[in-house]
């Protein structure tokens, strides 16, 4: 019996597949496979319903479930306190919101090729429900993305918050005073995708003001938005951060209305998962972070 046999265990049980436990571990099915069935033969039992559709453990494969988790996790800690961090390899899949790429996200890359110089990132920009789905499926091993904490079967630590405006050029004239949701959306509002983090925020605000929210154009790119907004088509709901350099140069102006300007952004990861890497990557996320009001309790502590 070999700790690779378990870990393959773990993690089909955890992502109810063969299939997702291989892209997890980054080998293929039929190593998942045969490890399940070398660990069954050494243990003399079935640890999976064969009649089922789905990776559904036994009475034993369930019992046998929390000595893995015992396991992995005594191996998560002894890496965390033992392992050089220069001794790490391997490949780690991480999602991102934009407003991450748009801003510290070289800096976080850096660190983490500067601390772990053998470890490869796969990145991946997403929408944050694709990001939060694709984690707890296993597909990917970080995010960085608007959140809160805590958050359902995931762990999270914060990245700090973002602030966001409507935005408009300054050519509308739409600057100088306090605007209400209903003059917004008598303007050409530049919406992002139903599937975005703050479609709902819009969506409320213009619903609380009585007004009726009609999207000239949605996209799924603030970087489209903004660019459209800078050239006069509408205005858009925006991170201030992200555009500062828009806004210094009079190309896009903030316009001032009643909507909640602060979004929570999060560095999360699965409950279940084991890897120390992973929490030490997590913590990298943290520290590069230069969005405002983060706490800096470290995911591995």
């Amino acid at each position: 019996m070999s700790f690779q046999q378990i870990e393959a265990f773990y993690w089909v049980v955890v992502l109810g597949s063969f299939a997702a436990a291989a892209d997890h571990l980054y080998v293929t099915q039929s190593t998942i496979s045969m490890r399940i069935k070398e660990l069954e033969k050494h243990l003399g039992v079935e640890l999976f319903d064969r009649s089922s559709r789905v990776a559904q453990p036994t009475a034993t494969g369930l019992e046998l479930m929390q000595y893995a988790r015992k396991l992995l996790g005594l191996n998560t800690e002894l890496k965390q306190k033992i392992m050089s961090a220069k001794a790490f390899t391997g490949q780690i899949r991480i999602g991102v919101a934009e407003v991450v790429s748009l801003t510290w996200l070289p800096k976080f890359i850096e660190a983490v090729s500067t601390t772990f110089p053998r470890v490869r990132l796969e990145i991946d920009q997403m929408l944050t429900a694709d990001l939060v789905s694709h984690l707890r499926k296993g597909a990917l091993d970080l995010i960085l993305a608007p959140g809160r904490e805590p958050e359902s079967g995931l762990n999270t630590a914060s990245l700090g918050s973002v602030q966001f405006s409507w935005m408009a050029s300054p050519k509308l004239g739409l600057g100088g005073a306090k605007r209400t949701a209903q003059e917004i959306s008598e303007q050409a509002v530049i919406g992002l995708a139903r599937q975005s983090y703050h479609h709902g925020t819009i969506e409320d605000w213009f619903r609380k003001g009585h007004a009726y929210s009609y999207y000239q154009v949605r996209c799924t790119s603030m970087l489209v938005a903004a660019s459209m907004v800078s050239s006069g088509v509408g205005c858009a709901y925006l991170p201030i951060n992200c555009f500062s350099h828009e806004i210094e140069a009079g190309r896009l102006e903030l316009i001032d209305t009643s909507i909640e300007p602060q979004v929570g952004f999060i560095a999360a990861m699965s409950a279940d998962e084991m890897a120390p890497l992973v929490f030490r990557i997590a913590d990298l996320a943290v520290q590069a972070s230069n969005f405002p009001n983060k706490k800096l309790a470290a995911l591995s502590e």
